[in-house]
């Protein structure tokens, strides 16, 4: 009875599954897309230092045989023969032109020649370019161009994804799985915050202008680290790390044990079933809260579940007790939550006020 009642996850899962299958319907139509997106992530201060940017000097003008010119504000044409072009955060347009991706700015400089098969970039930020290039055998060539045309990574044989921006240094960060399958993280000047050594990387807490953190994999076990490779959540197997509350001081992260043999990757509530047990780490690797179950959140509240000594209780997002165990089961309907205390189901509002 401690899980939400079948019909309920259902339709949940249905409404969340159409809008993945139309956003990712979305993203297959464009070829220039980003790897991370920063949109409702980024701190006020990001704004705060862009809100005096000058627009855009120039604009993209749509001509009679489907192509598009970009000229300056006059008129006049700056370059032509571009599609599928579009401007990026009033700096930069990033275009097709004979077939090919490039970027230029307002005056028509070239940032990015256009010669590459794919351009991926964080449209919100605007600093740096992915480029790529197939081969005749459709491997393709990955490298980064930075926002003043220079190379940050010259094209290899590596994947390559934008892993975090950094507001309060206006810095990006990529993560690169080199041609021998082992993953670093590399910044927008072409130094490397950690050398390839992990099997993969994934950062926890993009753009939201905090210190970047990550759970690394490397071979069966996982850990959570910094960007400086200080290891925070030590390595162990059957480990799964995500971000609990990095808006708490100290951040917070959700640890869960997982059954022996689990692949499961991404946010937990989606593999609960293979969860035994869970903790709420600080950034300072402090143990908070332990659970003998999946910390799980509750549908409409910010509220979670624990169990110890198999009872449940509930806490908040900074991980404070809010009621001690002591329920035998609960359901969460979402718009109400039912708790069975000593043999009968009550209301939660009936223990605590649910805004």
């Amino acid at each position: 009875m401690h899980s939400i009642s079948k019909l309920n996850r259902a339709n949940i899962r249905s409404i969340v599954t159409v809008i993945f299958t139309i956003s990712t319907f979305t993203l297959s139509l464009t070829a220039a897309q980003a790897t991370i997106s920063c949109a409702g992530y980024l701190p006020s201060s990001y704004f705060k230092r862009i809100e005096n940017n000058a627009p855009f000097a120039g604009k993209l003008v749509e001509q009679a045989d489907g192509t598009q010119q970009l000229q300056d504000l006059s008129g006049n044409i700056v370059t032509d023969n571009l599609s599928d072009a579009y401007i990026v955060m009033d700096k930069f347009v990033l275009a097709k032109q004979h077939g090919k991706y490039g970027v230029i700015n307002a005056n028509g400089k070239i940032i990015v020649p256009f010669k590459f098969d794919n351009i991926q970039t964080e449209p919100d930020i605007a600093t740096s370019f992915i480029v790529s290039v197939k081969s005749s055998d459709d491997k393709s060539k990955q490298g980064i161009i930075n926002r003043y045309g220079s190379w940050i990574y010259p094209l290899a044989d590596a994947r390559i994804e934008h892993a975090h921006y950094d507001s309060d240094d206006d810095r990006d960060y990529f993560a690169i799985t080199n041609n021998k399958g082992l993953t670093g993280l590399l910044d927008d000047k072409g130094d490397w915050a950690i050398r390839p050594k992990y099997d993969a990387i994934h950062p926890l807490n993009t753009c939201t202008g905090q210190p970047l953190y990550l759970q690394v994999r490397l071979k069966d076990k996982t850990a959570l680290i910094d960007k400086n490779n200080e290891i925070l959540i030590p390595f162990a197997i059957n480990q799964h790390i995500e971000a609990f509350n990095t808006s708490a001081k100290p951040p917070l992260f959700l640890r869960s044990t997982l059954i022996a043999g689990s692949t499961a990757t991404g946010m937990s509530e989606d593999f609960q079933d293979e969860i035994i047990s869970a903790q709420i780490i600080d950034a300072n690797g402090k143990l908070i809260l332990a659970s003998d179950a999946p910390i799980r959140k509750l549908l409409y509240y910010q509220l979670y579940t624990y169990k110890q000594a198999s009872k449940f209780g509930i806490i908040n997002a900074k991980g404070d007790v809010i009621l001690k165990p002591q329920f035998d089961s609960y359901r969460d309907d979402a718009d109400t939550v039912w708790v069975e205390k000593n043999g009968k189901m009550r209301r939660l509002n009936t223990f605590i006020t649910l805004d």
